[in-house]
């Protein structure tokens, strides 16, 4: 989305206090996603209200599934609309429309619409999130980018992904709250019967992308002196020239197998009814304190790690860790399940470590492009999530809905094992591309 205009760190155009400022925001921006994560991020909250609402495991996965093949867009609006003025009203409009989707959900079933609409609702929420949120998060990195000098890019990075997770545990444990009343065993009110919980819980979501949108039309964002507005590359011949590089093509294989791992957290959630006795609705946002708890602790844990290792440790640790978490699934009832959603808030971060290790393998001149596309890998694993809900129904039509679900995990564990092994043999430490005659078209 970067013009080809460079920002000298010693003679930023921006003055201190600019920058201070566009530092924050970027902070509040992602504070805020982190902060409606109970209904923003796509998955466990949409699942298990579809199955309250007696869908299938298949429609229970599908608005996660969904969100993720949506993920193509902010590589399109690349290619459309690369010029710096689009920057500001397109982070505005993002958020503004992922409020819109959110509410619709929190009016249908505050309206106590039929199951049928709300099920529709909930998938066109989910189509607009994966419309607009990813596109948010490449501008507001873009915005920080622009706006903050690099010397001061630590201080923003820790603001946003150091806080962050804590606000979305924050939001997960309010989400709770309003589900059911309680925490853990404490009662802590009458909560609304359903579908009136979820109506709330789904509304509470709307504010912090409001609050987004104003914050994102606050940034500063300096004036670009060059006035090429042309696309930096083409879509066909770029993807061309991206498969064509072996050890790129690699990457992106073993990433979609990874990223498989993210499909799996509807039946995670669906699961807890029969791991732990209890009504999922009860115990869902739990699930999501621990997830996002435990992401801000290995984050942290990772950062020092990539510190004294290379890009393939990072990539090989979140991955063992997502693998962990369907592999323990399999195995764990009882109070002790709950550990589940922690040890998949940690290998969540194969997100961050996937395409860093993209980066290192990219030239200069390619990063764009390569970045561009790492967008895209989610799509493909986004079929996944029906994989995995059409083997949990498949199997639990023939023997039981526990069964069902463990069949899930087993075959997404095996599909990121594969990920994994694929990893160690074909990866190096140290990555540098294998097709340095491609003629690059970024």
């Amino acid at each position: 989305m970067s013009s080809d205009t460079t920002i000298d760190n010693d003679s930023h155009p921006l003055s201190p206090e600019e920058q201070q400022r566009n530092l924050l925001l970027f902070g509040g921006c992602v504070g805020m996603q982190y902060l409606a994560a109970p209904v923003l991020y796509v998955g466990a909250t949409h699942a298990v209200l579809l199955k309250e609402l007696k869908a299938s495991n298949v429609y229970a996965n599908s608005p996660e599934s969904i969100f993720m093949a949506c993920t193509v867009v902010p590589v399109i609006v690349a290619a459309l609309l690369p010029g710096v003025r689009w920057l500001k009203p397109l982070m505005v409009l993002s958020y503004f429309f992922a409020a819109v989707g959110t509410g619709l959900v929190a009016l249908s079933v505050g309206l106590n619409l039929p199951g049928r609409i709300v099920g529709l609702a909930v998938l066109l929420q989910s189509v607009m999130t994966g419309l607009t949120i990813p596109l948010a998060i490449t501008l507001v990195w873009e915005a920080m980018g622009r706006g903050v000098a690099e010397s001061r890019r630590g201080a923003a990075l820790a603001l946003a992904y150091g806080g962050g997770p804590i606000l979305a545990a924050i939001g997960s444990l309010g989400a709770q709250i309003l589900l059911n009343g309680e925490i853990l065993t404490w009662k802590l009110g009458t909560p609304l019967a359903f579908p009136g919980n979820y109506a709330v819980v789904f509304l509470a979501a709307v504010f912090p992308m409001l609050m987004a949108s104003w914050l994102a039309s606050r940034f500063v964002i300096p004036t670009v002196t060059d006035q090429n507005s042309k696309s930096q590359f083409s879509l066909l011949a770029g993807a061309r020239d991206f498969l064509s590089d072996r050890l790129l093509l690699r990457i992106a294989i073993i990433t979609v197998l990874l990223y498989a791992g993210n499909m799996i957290i509807g039946n995670l959630a669906n699961y807890t009814q029969d791991a732990m006795g209890r009504d999922p609705k009860t115990l869902v946002m739990y699930g999501g304190v621990l997830r996002y708890g435990t992401k801000a602790c290995a984050g942290l844990m990772l950062g020092w790690l990539m510190t004294r290792g290379n890009p393939r440790a990072g990539l090989l640790a979140t991955g063992v860790m997502f693998l962990l978490a369907p592999t323990y699934a399999l195995f764990a009832t009882g109070f002790a399940y709950l550990a589940t959603f922690q040890i998949y808030g940690a290998g969540e971060l194969v997100g961050v470590y996937a395409p860093n290790y993209l980066l290192a393998a990219s030239r200069p001149r390619d990063l764009r492009r390569n970045m561009a596309y790492s967008n895209l890998l989610m799509a493909p694993a986004a079929l996944m999530g029906l994989v995995f809900g059409k083997v949990a129904d498949f199997v639990g039509q023939r023997s039981d809905q526990a069964t069902g679900y463990r069949a899930s995990f087993a075959v997404c564990a095996v599909v990121m094992a594969i990920g994994l092994a694929l990893t160690l043999i074909w990866l190096p430490r140290s990555p540098v591309s294998l097709s340095e005659k491609v003629t690059p078209t970024a």
